[in-house]
């Protein structure tokens, strides 16, 4: 795909410009989240209680949120950004759509919402824009209503008024605008798979694309923006909340190098030193392999956070994590072992607690079939055949996590493949295959929720391969490395075969692990890119009902039954609090603001 010049768009420049010259929950007590009603900007304040500190497993990758997929950037970017909207507190509390378009609001002006005065110049569809064809499951965050018109080829979006960035600058119509077409126009590396892998998964494509679902922003006058789409997209509101969608500075974005095309646009300066957002923490310091600050923000204009500061340091050794959180020395960590849950809830005498969060991670064994030993149908069924989940999940995964034998955590089905190491000797001796060796892929020195314990899973998946005749060899790489060589195709012999891999549902999207998967499949699973991307754009297009359901359960059947994809767990997800915490807000996606703590003493 022919790229753009490598330099700022012209929209986004003009954009920028104006800025800069216009200058269900698991609760220890009851607290507020993202979607709880805020504290007016002008009301008093908590008196800071000092420092929070949390214990990650590794460093971030980067703090600009719109280039990361990985679980310890997006636990500190969602302090620092916002998002247009966001997931409810739970079910209960979802907010529907207050000015979801009908055939009674036709006569409204266009797609602005109700007793607005913006207009888009469009005409509400009747049948196409009704509260049961769009996503309507979300509350507000910086935008306050929504609107969609056009058959759902047209988001307007009413924006919270009084709103500044961390910077000074003004949060507004072009604010929204500037980071949409700088997502629309992403160049050279920035555009690669395995760094803008989220916005390529819910838009299709760039500015320059075919395949783009996107067709660009538009500001309407001082307090609406609209999104034009190339295709209905019902689910779009539900994709907004993730945390790559935060609204940036773009005034930071533009002093400090975000449209430099030269290097890895996860390194310059604004996303290792000046990342800007809303949000109520704002960036401190990034020491790397050390800790990560985030300051309060006086100047939030919602509930404010009670502590002053947040250090969010890099423990690799998960002993160490647990030994912090006895000794007080660190406040919460996730992505327990198994040998921690228990030490952590032994001792009385420590105060250390461990909350459980509705389990949402999906553990896979993946399978590249353009790699030369796994080309044949036969040997990737052999290998599904060749694994015992159950097996895996007692040896390796911590207390309470569950078999896989589907693709979306809390659904069952028939397993495609079970347990048969007999039948996997039979299908390697008809695809006259013998000694075979594969190469394993997972990343070492760290834990990830989806991935608790890489090391010790690979001695597992190994052994049981072995047991049917088939040797493995351990390619085990850094946590950044690993992310690049799945998101990236490649013709190397020094390809794994399989790789140890997970993904994390992020929003009530029930397709939320398939398109995943689906997003990098072509590079990851050595599948057909047009089947991928005609697949994601299906999916997209659908509203919720059994037309979505079965086109989820079809995307699902090509991954399990080619196979490419061989899900082993769900594992349980815990998080591990000090004697020091005395509330703290724990919610089912991972989506946790920090606002919602304090502290003892």
């Amino acid at each position: 795909m022919t790229r753009r010049p490598a330099r700022m768009p012209r929209l986004l420049a003009r954009t920028v410009l104006a800025l800069l010259t216009g200058a269900a929950l698991v609760t220890l007590t009851a607290c507020g989240g993202p979607g709880a009603t805020p504290t007016p900007s002008g009301s008093a304040e908590a008196t800071g209680q000092g420092t929070f500190v949390v214990a990650a497993a590794v460093d971030p990758v980067s703090l600009d949120p719109a280039l990361v997929t990985d679980p310890d950037s997006l636990r500190i970017t969602r302090q620092i950004f916002e998002t247009l909207v966001t997931l409810p507190d739970g079910a209960s509390a979802a907010t529907p759509s207050p000015t979801a378009s009908t055939a009674a609001d036709s006569s409204t002006s266009g797609g602005a919402p109700s007793g607005s005065s913006g207009t888009d110049g469009t005409t509400p569809s009747a049948a196409a824009s009704t509260p049961a064809q769009v996503d309507d499951t979300v509350a507000p965050g910086l935008a306050t209503a929504w609107k969609a018109t056009r058959g759902g080829r047209t988001y307007t979006f009413t924006l919270r008024q009084g709103v500044k960035f961390q910077d000074g600058t003004p949060f507004g119509p072009s604010a929204v605008c500037a980071n949409i077409d700088r997502w629309f126009t992403l160049t050279g590396r920035a555009a690669d798979p395995d760094v803008s892998a989220v916005y390529q998964e819910v838009f299709g494509g760039f500015v320059d694309s075919p395949s783009t679902r996107l067709a660009g922003c538009t500001v309407i006058g001082t307090q609406q923006v609209r999104i034009d789409l190339t295709t209905p997209m019902p689910g779009l509101l539900t994709q907004l909340t993730r945390p790559q969608f935060g609204i940036q500075s773009p005034t930071a974005m533009a002093t400090y190098g975000v449209y430099d095309t030269g290097g890895d646009p996860r390194t310059t300066a604004y996303a290792t030193a000046h990342p800007t957002g809303t949000g109520p923490f704002r960036f401190g310091a990034w020491e790397a392999g050390v800790q990560v600050v985030l300051l309060r923000n006086p100047d939030y204009w919602g509930a404010k956070p009670t502590v002053e500061r947040v250090l969010v340091k890099t423990v690799n050794d998960p002993k160490a994590r647990g030994d912090a959180l006895v000794k007080g020395t660190v406040d919460a960590y996730d992505q327990i072992t198994p040998l921690e849950a228990g030490s952590l809830t032994t001792d009385p005498t420590a105060g250390t607690r461990v909350l459980s969060r509705t389990q949402r991670d999906l553990t896979y064994l993946g399978i590249d079939r353009s790699t030369k030993t796994m080309q044949d149908t036969r040997v990737r069924q052999a290998i599904a055949m060749a694994v015992d989940p159950k097996a895996l999940v007692v040896r390796t995964m911590p207390a309470g996590s569950q078999v896989a034998d589907d693709l979306v955590p809390g659904r069952s089905r028939q397993r495609a493949y079970g347990y048969d190491p007999v039948a996997a000797r039979r299908l390697l001796a008809e695809a006259g295959v013998t000694d075979l060796k594969v190469r394993i892929g997972y990343p070492s020195g760290v834990q990830q929720s989806y991935l608790p314990a890489p090391e010790d899973l690979y001695v597992a998946v190994a052994d049981q391969l072995k047991a049917v005749g088939i040797t493995a060899e351990p390619v085990a790489m850094s946590w950044p490395a690993y992310l690049q060589l799945l998101g990236t195709p490649s013709d190397s012999a020094n390809r794994p075969d399989l790789q140890l891999m997970g993904v994390a549902m992020d929003t009530a999207e029930p397709s939320s692990t398939v398109t995943q998967l689906l997003s990098g499949g072509a590079a990851e699973f050595g599948l057909d890119p047009s089947w991928t991307s005609a697949t994601l754009s299906g999916l997209a297009a659908l509203p919720a009902g059994t037309g979505r359901d079965a086109a989820i359960s079809a995307a699902e059947d090509h991954l399990l039954t080619d196979p490419v994809v061989v899900p082993l767990a769900v594992p349980a997800d815990r998080v591990a609090v000090g004697r020091r915490v005395k509330d703290v807000t724990v919610r089912p996606y991972a989506d946790e603001v920090w606002t919602s703590v304090r502290l003892n003493g």
